[in-house]
């Protein structure tokens, strides 16, 4: 009786796929396995299908689905870095989207078509061509897909909304390899859950957005000494408060340690997205002793620079608290401890961590419900917030898994704990940066939760994207 992945391998082949089709040992296998961003997520599965177009990914949900036993992940970017995110899988086979990576514009509707396979960086140097732009990822590498269906924190959140609220149109296939819209008139049920739901109600294989006027940027890095921390706390509680007057400002607060650097240093990744040269809000920044390298640039350019590969074994995790100095010094803290910490474990002080501070305004929910509303569940935001996120890189499994994942729990234990005390601490899990202990669903509102088991329910009513594709964080384990 032949195996589940002799089953599998064989109703591919039977769909048609055979030519797409890759088992381990073969040039095209090892190649996709070995272009995931992160070492976490290479988990070598039984197979490896790469369809070129929706039909072919109907067809290989229909083969996947029919092999009794069968388990599969569905992969745009693979840039999420744990290994059940979804977007790999050990014991399955991998629907690889990678082939599925070309942008389109059309001037009449002014909606870029992205299918889920494409990269940012690729996709800006796309609209740029047409003078427009898309509100997407802020990393080169990082997938259409994950990201969008994520939520999407972009470089225009302030000004326009989150990611998923640029979609006007989603084409989706569902569990019975049917292919079909999602939009405000068309299954608009599923358009909505489709807004953070992630990889829960089928696999999204074109994303037709808004677009907007593409203009320079002024934008760049100040790179400061940690002696800096009283003064960059300071003015990013300024410009946090600030920011709602003057959206057309971002900043990314970077604290960074790298082996060959003896002391951590703070990285400001300041931009304009006019291309104003002296914007007002970023004059506090500006005015700290650092070495500045900021010009005009486009998305495009600048996303192609700040390329992030790993090759290493990552982990994430993060959590939310409110716009509060007090909270982030003990963020900067912790992060000093953690450097001890890991500095003691670790052979050759052989790590990398960085710690980034990003603003989530309550008022950026008014720019999602003008846009249809999302899963997201901002409308529960108490106050303007802080969105904190950090990274560990390693060379081994077992130093992520035993050393590097425990002290950081510690670590957000520690300043959630505090937040808690001071009581700013906010109940919301940014999905994409999410690790595998974290579940953001609980924090998306009872409402949303309701919404979106209704949906699984009618279009997914025998639980294939619950059980059957079982990474990712699944709405069926909410309680």
């Amino acid at each position: 009786m032949p195996s589940i992945a002799d089953s599998a391998i064989a109703n591919l082949k039977e769909a048609g796929l055979g030519d797409v089709l890759y088992i381990p040992g073969q040039q095209g296998y090892e190649a996709r396995e070995g272009s995931y961003w992160s070492l976490t997520p290479r988990l070598s599965p039984w197979a490896i299908v790469q369809p070129r177009n929706a039909d072919e990914v109907s067809r290989a949900v229909k083969a996947l689905v029919k092999s009794a036993g069968c388990k599969f992940a569905v992969r745009s970017g693979g840039h999420m870095s744990w290994a059940g995110a979804g977007n790999n899988i050990e014991e399955g086979v991998t629907i690889d989207l990678g082939l599925m990576a070309k942008t389109t514009y059309d001037p009449e509707t002014k909606f870029a078509s992205l299918q889920p396979g494409g990269r940012w960086t690729n996709v800006y140097a796309d609209v740029e061509k047409h003078g427009v732009m898309v509100a997407g990822g802020r990393e080169g590498l990082v997938g259409v897909g994950g990201l969008l269906t994520g939520g999407g924190l972009t470089f225009y959140t302030c000004r326009d909304g989150w990611g998923c609220d640029q979609v006007v149109n989603y084409e989706v296939v569902l569990a019975d390899g049917s292919i079909v819209n999602a939009n405000d008139t068309t299954n608009p049920d599923l358009f909505r859950v489709l807004k953070g739901g992630h990889n829960n109600f089928g696999i999204v294989t074109r994303f037709d957005m808004k677009t907007f006027e593409a203009k320079g940027i002024w934008d760049g890095n100040v790179v400061h000494s940690k002696a800096s921390t009283n003064e960059i706390i300071e003015a990013y509680v300024d410009f946090s408060e600030n920011l709602a007057k003057n959206p057309n400002d971002h900043v990314l607060a970077m604290w960074v340690y790298m082996p060959q650097v003896e002391e951590y240093f703070i990285n400001m990744v300041l931009t304009n997205l006019d291309g104003d040269e002296s914007p007002k809000s970023l004059q506090k920044f500006l005015a700290i002793p650092g070495q500045q390298n900021i010009k005009t640039k486009t998305v495009a350019n600048k996303v192609a620079e700040f390329l992030v590969p790993s090759g290493k074994f990552d982990s994430w995790l993060t959590l939310t608290f409110k716009v509060d100095s007090r909270v982030m010094h003990k963020a900067a803290a912790a992060f000093e401890d953690l450097i001890v910490k890991l500095r003691k474990a670790i052979p050759n002080n052989n790590f990398s961590i960085s710690m980034v501070f990003q603003p989530l305004l309550a008022s950026w929910t008014q720019n999602s419900v003008a846009r249809g509303g999302n899963m997201l569940g901002l409308e529960n935001l108490p106050g303007d917030c802080v969105v904190l996120v950090t990274a560990v890189e390693v060379d081994t499994f077992e130093l992520s898994r035993d050393v590097c994942i425990p002290a950081v729990n510690a670590m957000f234990d520690e300043i959630e704990s505090y937040a808690t005390s001071l009581e700013k601490n906010v109940d919301f899990l940014y999905l994409n940066y999410c690790g595998a202990s974290q579940d953001p669903y609980r924090t998306y509102g009872a409402e949303n939760i309701k919404k979106m088991k209704e949906a699984s329910a009618k279009y997914d009513p025998t639980g294939v994207f619950q059980e059957r594709v079982p990474g990712g964080h699944k709405i069926s384990r909410v309680k």
